[in-house]
């Protein structure tokens, strides 16, 4: 699978996003992380994915 690094500091997510209680799944046409409800319910682009940290400061701003 490939490596998840966030898009703004470039660390490495060492842990699948979740949605609805459960963790996402990679759809790899897309390049993005899907909702296991599917797209429709969320989604999250892999050049828009944000670390716990980056996320954090996104809100505060």
């Amino acid at each position: 699978m490939k490596k998840i690094k966030c898009s703004k500091c470039g660390t490495r997510i060492e842990t699948i996003p979740e949605h609805c209680g459960k963790d996402m799944i990679f759809n790899e046409k897309k390049n993005q992380w899907e909702c296991f409800m599917g797209p429709e319910c969320g989604y999250v682009s892999l050049d828009e994915i944000l670390c716990s940290k980056c996320s954090e400061e996104q809100c505060f701003t």
